[in-house]
């Protein structure tokens, strides 16, 4: 029988029978792993607050010779309490879960996509704005170690630099990237204010924290995920009747 322990985030959980439910996890060493934990379904269970959904905690499996992992113990280090009492947070932090359980494949690891989910959550839950510019930098980073980098720098065709001089500014939702009024024949039009912040985003210069993202740019980006992961997010539609 193996045992282990590692960090992990509580991605979503299920019942499954009488008294047990089943997690989905996004750990730090062995990527995303499905785990049961027995009986916390029970009034007297002392680990039922320990593994709710977005918890950052320490856990240790076991592992049977079916390759079916039991939770044995578990204790939270990070609950995100602030993001949790904000509605329009907490929604954002369910998309980054929920984007991530739809993303990476089970027993993969993926450790940079942890701490990626890990910073994100914790700048979240720190900071007092509703944090879209959080949610696109999460995007941007995902998208770029899943393999679906985005061009933003410059046109995809004729490697134009993207700056001031551009005329018109256009994206092409496709490919991830953008093209200049010269070489686009698919591209939807952003404005130039739109392209420029979406290119600091990327950059990771976060420069609007006072200020809401810029719907251009969110747009784009839940098209263009949308299309890659062939996807559609519960989160988002629910955070669009808020």
């Amino acid at each position: 029988m193996k045992r282990y322990s590692t960090q992990a985030i509580v991605l979503k959980s299920i019942k499954y029978k009488d008294s047990d439910k089943i997690f989905t996890l996004l750990t730090k060493d062995y990527g995303k792993v499905s785990a049961i934990a027995r009986g916390v379904r029970k009034i007297n269970s002392r680990r039922s607050g320990n593994l709710d959904t977005l918890n950052l905690i320490s856990v240790s499996f076991y592992e049977d010779s079916h390759d079916m992992r039991s939770i044995e113990e578990v204790k939270t280090i990070k609950s995100f309490r602030n993001l949790k009492k904000d509605l329009e947070k907490s929604t954002k932090a369910y998309y980054i879960v929920e984007l991530i359980h739809k993303s990476v494949e089970e027993n993969e690891k993926v450790e940079d996509i942890f701490n990626l989910a890990l910073q994100s959550l914790k700048t979240l839950d720190e900071n007092k704005y509703s944090g879209g510019l959080i949610i696109n930098f999460f995007e941007l980073n995902l998208m770029k170690i899943l393999g679906y980098q985005l061009t933003l720098n410059k046109c995809r065709k004729c490697e134009r630099v993207l700056d001031n001089s551009w005329k018109k500014y256009f994206f092409n939702v496709d490919n991830g990237s953008f093209e200049c009024e010269d070489c686009t024949k698919y591209g939807i039009e952003v404005s130039k204010g739109a392209a420029i912040e979406f290119l600091n985003v990327f950059n990771g210069k976060l420069t609007k924290e006072s200020q809401e993202v810029d719907k251009e740019i969110d747009k784009i980006l839940k098209i263009y995920i949308s299309r890659k992961l062939e996807s559609k997010f519960k989160s988002l539609e629910i955070g669009s009747m808020i």
